[in-house]
């Protein structure tokens, strides 16, 4: 039982950093300009912050497809989720039209409507952490 619920949790959380990384790779003016648009990121260099995003996104759905990285993946995910949770949140209650970087649908989101599916995904991933510890 405990490896079905493990294999759920990583077709979600895979199929939602593909499902974002390609979104931001297939117009990545869009993304690169909608990033430059954040008062969180101002002080970063977007050229370079941008492939990191996109390669950490790519990264979590390798390393959570392999058996011996999936512990790995989990934590990077749930840190990934963590992070990006707080940083729509501090852009929702502090800031006003902010654009986000997200693409696709889920770009389209509401602010309050990503955030709560971001902390989904952030207890999935904490889930998929737990559950990992114990195998």
């Amino acid at each position: 039982m405990k490896k079905h619920i493990i294999t759920g949790i990583v077709i979600l959380i895979s199929m939602l950093f593909t499902y974002a990384a390609i979104f931001k790779a297939m117009d990545y003016p869009l993304f690169l300009s909608d990033m430059s648009k954040s008062p969180l990121l101002v002080k970063y260099d977007k050229n370079l912050l941008a492939p990191v995003v996109l390669g950490t996104e790519f990264l979590i759905v390798v390393l959570l497809n392999f058996p011996v990285t999936r512990k790995t993946g989990f934590f990077l995910s749930f840190f990934v989720m963590a992070i990006f949770s707080l940083y729509l949140s501090t852009l929702y209650f502090f800031f006003t039209n902010i654009p986000c970087s997200c693409g696709g649908i889920l770009g389209k989101m509401p602010y309050p409507v990503h955030i709560v599916f971001n902390i989904c995904f952030t207890l999935l991933s904490g889930t998929g952490v737990l559950l990992s510890n114990r195998s």
